[in-house]
C-alpha cells in the first residue's frame, strides 16, 4: 500500500510540471528595436515595401529610394517591442482566412538584423482587443495585445518622408509670396511683420496673418508624391505659378518653393522645393495658401452669428466607437495637420 500511494504522490507531481494549455505553451516575442535593421512588409494585394537602416537613418530601398518617415518608422519599431501573446485563437489552417493571417488577407512583416530574421509575422484582423497572429512557421494563430496591424499596414506614400519644408517658424526672417494674386513680401520686425512690397494692395493690414502663412509654409508636408517619370515641365514648375520665398536666420541660403499645375484629377497640386528633385503633392486647400492675394492679410471680418445646425446631434448623445487602429490612424492624420499649422 505504501509504494501504491508513493507512486500516486509521484504521478501527481510530476503531472503539475508538464506544460498546460496555458501561457506557458505560448510563444514570446522579445525583438530589441536597437537591433533591427531592416523591416520587409508586404500588405495584400500591393508591392513589397523595405526599409533599411542606413548610417542610423531609415530610409525606404525598395521599390524605390528614399527617405522614410521617421514617426511611422517608430511606431511599427515600438509595436514591434511590445508584442504579448494573449492565447492561441486557432490551431488549424482551415481559419486563416477567416482571421485574415492567409497569403491573401495578411500583412506580412519580416524583422532582419543584418542578414539573420529575427521574426516572421503574418497580421491579420483585430477583435476583442486582439490582433490575430501567426508566427514564423507555426500553425496556430496567436491573439497579440491590441492593435497591432495600423502600424503596418501602410501605403508606400505613408513610409516615405512627405516633409518638404520643417523648419521652426520662429526662424524666419523674411517670407516672400509671388503669384498672379500680386507681390508680397513681409521683414519681421520685432513681434511683427512689415510689409515690403505690395503694402499699397493692402487694406487693413493685420501682422498677425503673416503669421499663419508663414506656418503653412514653414511646415509644408505634401499628401503623396508625383508618379515617377513626372517631369518639372508636366508638372508646371518648369514655369511655376506661384513662388514662396523663405528667409532664415544667420543662414545665407533662402529656402524657395515652387508652385506648379494641378493634377489630371484637380485634386492636388504639385510643388518642388528648389535644390531637391522630388516632386510633391499638395492639396488644393495648401496650395492657396502658398498664392495669397491681398485680402489674406487684412484683418478678417466678423462673421455673422449662425443658427444652429438642424441636423446636428443631440448634446449628450452617444457616437459609434471606432476601432483602435482606426482611431490611431485618425491621430495621426491630425498631428501631421497640426504640425503644418505649427
Amino acid at each position: 500500500m505504501f509504494f501504491v500511494l508513493l507512486g500516486l504522490t509521484l504521478w501527481v507531481v510530476s503531472s503539475s510540471k508538464r506544460p498546460t494549455s496555458g501561457s506557458e505553451e505560448l510563444p514570446v516575442i522579445e525583438l530589441d528595436q536597437s537591433a533591427i535593421t531592416t523591416l520587409e512588409i508586404t500588405r495584400p494585394q500591393d508591392s513589397r515595401v523595405v526599409l533599411s537602416k542606413v548610417d542610423d537613418a531609415w530610409r525606404v530601398t525598395e521599390p524605390l529610394e528614399a527617405a522614410a518617415d521617421k514617426n511611422n518608422v517608430e511606431s511599427a519599431l515600438n509595436r514591434l517591442g511590445d508584442v504579448k501573446i494573449r492565447r492561441i485563437v486557432a490551431s488549424t489552417a482551415q481559419n486563416y482566412a477567416r482571421l485574415q493571417v492567409d497569403e491573401t488577407s495578411a500583412v506580412q512583416v519580416v524583422v532582419k538584423a543584418g542578414e539573420t530574421t529575427l521574426a516572421r509575422l503574418m497580421i491579420g484582423k483585430y477583435g476583442n482587443g486582439m490582433t490575430m497572429l501567426r508566427i514564423d512557421d507555426r500553425e496556430e494563430v496567436f491573439g497579440a495585445k491590441g492593435s497591432l496591424r495600423y502600424a503596418f499596414d501602410r501605403e508606400l506614400k505613408a513610409w516615405r518622408d512627405r516633409r518638404i519644408v520643417n523648419v521652426a517658424p520662429a526662424d524666419v526672417q523674411s517670407i516672400r509670396f509671388e503669384s498672379t494674386h500680386g507681390v508680397f513680401h513681409f521683414q519681421k520686425e520685432g513681434d511683427g511683420w512689415a510689409a515690403l512690397e505690395g503694402r499699397k494692395a493692402l487694406g487693413d493690414f493685420d501682422p498677425t496673418q503673416v503669421t499663419g502663412r508663414l506656418s503653412t509654409a514653414a511646415r509644408l508636408t505634401a499628401s503623396d508624391f508625383a508618379e515617377e517619370g513626372t517631369s518639372a515641365a508636366r508638372a508646371g514648375l518648369t514655369n511655376p505659378v506661384a513662388t514662396v520665398t523663405m528667409t532664415l536666420n544667420e543662414d545665407p541660403n533662402p529656402i524657395v518653393l515652387e508652385l506648379g499645375d494641378s493634377t489630371l484629377q484637380s485634386a492636388e497640386r504639385f510643388v518642388r522645393r528648389q535644390g531637391n528633385p522630388t516632386i510633391y503633392l499638395v492639396s488644393q486647400h495648401l496650395a492657396e495658401r502658398l498664392q495669397p492675394g491681398p485680402s489674406a492679410f487684412e484683418t478678417p471680418k466678423t462673421p455673422e452669428p449662425s443658427a444652429a445646425m438642424p441636423n446636428a446631434p443631440p448634446v449628450g448623445s452617444q457616437q459609434p466607437q471606432l476601432p483602435p487602429e482606426v482611431m490611431r490612424q485618425l491621430q495621426e492624420q491630425v498631428r501631421a495637420q497640426q504640425q503644418q499649422q505649427q
